[in-house]
């Protein structure tokens, strides 16, 4: 069948040399790093210089040409085969070819879909993530009590279900140790609550954090099962999962206080506003489209928010950022407040930069020691265009509170390896299909079982092809980030070996090299208080301290949270009979024991005692690990001639069948103007089952 490649970049048909070869490489995992996760990408490869081309590309070898192709972004393309869909993902352009001074060829990169990550995501850190906004709490009212005995949906409402458990406050004590009626000082089941929430932070649900990536970044995961197609994302075992919101370790009361408090910060009250808080009363007319400003290329806006505080003699801060881009738009501190007199913020030259337009989604942030009413204003927000036309907003009266926005304590660490730490962790992989933008996550047990089984004998140049060598490991050492905490500590120092971790070994020492697999996360051993009788009460809790007892930070602790039932042990004064706490294994299932540990090996379980192998390598990595490692392993390298059939048809789940002998592959470089084909492939020795996901 004769073979004709078709390349769309921005739907528009570009021009191919005739005797180009377009090469691209498929890969979804590789036992040559079991780290990474593949993308479909091709070598570079050359387009003609042709006026259609010239066009598109805006003659980038022109560099006076003003406004023109912007290099520095891919480009949405897709590639096909005979017309037929093969390929959607997006083109990089690497340079221009001149020859004679003209320009000859155009250099590119395809990158198929999902994108490479860290474009997507950028440098940008978690506490960018502005949908995490809906999930902020109060601090005075009952919220960070409810949060503490039952858990939040949002501010003000209860959680009902797991489902539904958005904010926890999990007992995690950040400096004080409190023990169970054992005679000291401080004892869990008499403390007071506003004392002991001093020591406390709260957590957010992964699954919310995974859905703000989802609304900032405009991309689509994966969060239901598909016929056969399991979710990671919207599992039960996910849905467990918690990140507690511990971003420093110093103390959050000012330097003079003594002693010092750890947890949030209750002397600071502030409010927030966006544009949806004002309202158009006068002017030139309202200019907010959907309440955000759209400036477009030429025009130049400037913001004044004025402020109308009843207090005399405090001061504060106003904070101003663009929603959008988490750019810095203004910042002032010692900001006087007074009754009775206005205070204005001015926001000067918002422009459209070196774009056609730009869109802002403004956010003024007001910070003060006391709590300050602020009244209603008919020119509360000031906008002038071209500094000619005024428009005016009013805003309602608003009181500063103690607030606790998330985005203020959640952990430091960048989206980008947010994301990669829980691909390491759970061995996972993300890929999309024909004709959908949606990225699918899936375990990469649960996505090897989805192949279907091509036989390619037919094809296959027998003349040649190699056996190697699986993987030149002979060891695996699955590790998080080194232990920060006393109790983690105590662990090392007993029992030689981090809280946590696993080193796999092969069956027999091989000569190899170990490999190391390291999450960017924290591990730590729990505590299941007991009574000054030696009673176990299954009040569990975790000490965040170093072994100087002074408060420990580590990497982001992920955890499971389970809601104990202290009805045979309440807590407190108030006799709190159920609470949320860390643990480091899932609820407990039929027989009492937990589907799951965050543990890579068999570790004790804090609640029984017991020994749990439910790890993350039993669960998540068992099948591929030993299949790599198994002596009769090899991998194969050969070259096929394949049909027009097989490369727009096949994934790199599939089975592939030569000669009666089942393989899966490890890569596949395809030269889709000839068909000819360099496959990798991994012998078969056992089929891979669905991973428990409950």
């Amino acid at each position: 069948m004769k073979r004709e490649v078709q390349l769309y970049i921005q739907d528009t048909r570009v021009d191919l040399f005739q005797d180009e070869s377009i090469s691209i490489t498929d890969s979804i995992q590789n036992v040559s790093d079991i780290s990474k996760v593949f993308t479909p990408f091709s070598k570079q490869f050359n387009l003609p210089a042709s006026s259609v081309n010239n066009k598109l590309f805006k003659h980038y070898y022109n560099f006076d040409i003003q406004n023109g192709f912007d290099a520095r972004f891919r480009v949405d393309s897709r590639i096909e085969i005979n017309h037929t869909p093969f390929k959607t993902g997006q083109i990089r352009l690497e340079g221009v070819s001149m020859k004679d001074n003209l320009p000859h060829t155009y250099k590119v990169v395809f990158f198929g879909k999902p994108s490479d990550l860290k474009d997507i995501f950028g440098d940008e850190d978690l506490n960018t993530l502005n949908p995490l906004s809906t999930y902020d709490i109060g601090y005075a009212n009952t919220d960070f009590l409810q949060a503490f005995k039952v858990g939040l949906q949002s501010t003000g409402v209860n959680a009902t279900l797991t489902e539904n458990r958005n904010v926890i406050v999990p007992l995690i004590l950040l400096e004080n140790f409190y023990t169970y009626n054992t005679g000291s000082t401080n004892q869990l089941h008499n403390v007071n609550f506003p004392v002991l929430k001093t020591d406390l932070k709260p957590a957010i649900k992964l699954k919310r954090v995974i859905e703000a990536i989802q609304t900032q970044y405009g991309i689509t995961f994966n969060m239901a099962n598909e016929g056969s197609i399991k979710t990671f994302f919207g599992s039960a075992m996910f849905d467990e999962l918690y990140i507690w919101l511990h971003r420093e370790k110093s103390p959050i009361s000012a330097p003079e206080t003594d002693p010092p408090t750890f947890g949030v910060d209750v002397e600071t009250k502030s409010h927030k506003l966006t544009f949806a808080d004002f309202t158009y009363s006068s002017g030139g007319g309202d200019v907010l489209t959907a309440n955000k400003l759209v400036v477009n290329a030429g025009e130049s806006y400037s913001l004044r928010l004025v402020l109308d505080p009843n207090i005399t003699n405090n001061t504060g801060e106003i904070i101003i950022k663009d929603k959008l881009t988490n750019e810095l738009l203004f910042y002032r501190e010692s900001v006087p407040f007074s009754s009775s007199t206005n205070l204005s913020a001015p926001l000067m030259n918002l422009t459209s930069g070196t774009l056609s337009s730009r869109t802002y989604d403004i956010e003024f942030r007001i910070n003060c020691k006391s709590t300050v009413v602020f009244g209603a204003l008919s020119g509360g927000l000031v906008i002038t265009k071209d500094a000619t036309t005024i428009h005016n907003y009013s805003n309602s009266s608003f009181t500063l509170g103690a607030n606790i926005y998330i985005q203020d304590y959640i952990p430091k660490m960048k989206v980008l390896d947010f994301l990669t730490g829980l691909f390491k962790m759970f061995n996972l992989v993300a890929y999309t299909k024909k004709d959908s933008s949606t990225i699918y996550i899936q375990t990469f047990d649960d996505y090897m079982t989805l192949g279907t089984t091509r036989d390619i004998t037919e094809y296959v140049d027998v003349t040649q092809s190699t056996i190697d060598r699986p993987v030149p490991y002979n060891q695996v050492n699955f590790k998080y980030s080194d232990p920060v905490t006393q109790t983690s500590l105590r662990f090392l120092n007993q029992f030689s070996q981090v809280f946590g971790d696993l080193k796999y070994s092969a069956p027999e020492k091989y000569d190899g090299q170990a490999f190391n697999q390291e999450v960017p996360f924290e591990r730590s051993v729990l505590i299941n208080q007991q009574t000054s009788a030696g009673v176990t009460t299954d009040n569990i809790i975790g000490w965040w301290v170093d072994d100087a007892g002074k408060t420990a930070l580590g990497k982001p602790y992920i955890f499971f949270n389970r809601v104990i039932d202290s009805s045979s042990y309440p807590v407190t004064s108030l006799n709190i009979t159920a609470y949320n706490a860390p643990s480091n294994v899932s609820a407990l299932e039929t027989g009492g024991v937990g589907n799951h540990t965050l543990n890579f090996g068999a570790e004790y379980d804090e609640f029984n005692g017991d020994v749990n192998t439910n790890s993350l390598f039993s669960r998540f990595y068992e099948q591929y690990i030993i299949q790599t490692f198994n002596q009769n392993g090899r991998i194969i390298k050969v070259t096929a001639n394949l049909p027009v059939s097989f490369v727009l048809n096949y994934t790199v789940n599939d089975i592939i069948v030569i000669n009666a002998q089942e393989y899966y592959i490890n890569s596949i470089r395809t030269d889709l103007t000839t068909g000819k084909s360099q496959l990798e492939l991994i012998v078969k020795k056992a089929t891979y089952t669905n991973s428990v996901l409950t």
